[in-house]
């Protein structure tokens, strides 16, 4: 069952830009983005436990992998 909500247009206009294709519903767009605050460090492994892993784009990761253990040259 749906609800009618009323809200401003920037706020439609953030939902619509957040939205991943034409499959995707304000409803998915809001449980993507907004979350119960949690109020204890096990409520907040449980939250991590549950997400997908994050999007990395693979040519940034290979950069940093290969910069690992290098010095930047701070000290002299």
């Amino acid at each position: 069952m749906g609800k009618t909500i009323t809200i401003e247009d920037d706020v439609y206009e953030l939902l619509l830009s957040l939205k991943e294709g034409n499959q995707d519903s304000f409803t998915k767009v809001i449980r993507r983005h907004v979350h119960k605050p949690v109020e204890t460090c096990g409520e907040l492994l449980d939250v991590y436990a549950k997400l997908p892993p994050p999007n990395v784009d693979p040519n940034v990761l290979a950069q940093v992998v290969k910069g690992r253990g290098r010095r930047s040259g701070g000290r002299k």
